[in-house]
């Protein structure tokens, strides 16, 4: 079965007890984890193939590309602390969520084209997902 990716929503708050509000509206997210290193475990008894086992991941730099909006731009350079973050896939699809911090700037732009800027949120957690 197929999902939409309409309603999907990048949320923030500053402390645990506060509720989560929409930091921006969003074109589009980036992949939320990353490929782990493998690390060789081949001997010298293998004839035909190398072995490994996974090893660690790297906590990503997250980049959403987002409409350009001069208030949510300056708001956003505002923001200059430790948030949590969350990703929400819709009303029923889980949600993605972690820690980090805020940069954002102006994408370069050609003719005839909506003006963009990309939010980039530096993990400084491990991203969990929770089904809803």
């Amino acid at each position: 079965m197929a999902i939409t990716t309409a309603i999907t929503t990048l949320n923030y708050k500053l402390l645990v007890g506060d509720s989560y509000a929409k930091l921006v509206d969003i074109v589009s997210y980036p992949d939320m984890g990353s490929t782990p290193s493998k690390l060789d475990t081949t001997d010298l008894s293998q004839a035909v193939f190398k072995t490994s086992i996974l090893g660690l991941q790297e906590v990503p730099d997250l980049a959403f590309e987002c409409n350009y909006d001069e208030a949510k731009y300056n708001l956003l350079k505002g923001l200059n602390a430790t948030y949590f973050f969350e990703l929400v896939f819709g009303t029923a699809d889980g949600a993605f969520t972690w820690q980090g911090q805020i940069s954002v700037f102006a994408n370069g732009a050609g003719v005839d084209e909506v003006r963009k800027m990309t939010v980039t949120l530096s993990a400084s957690t491990a991203i969990t997902f929770a089904a809803n």
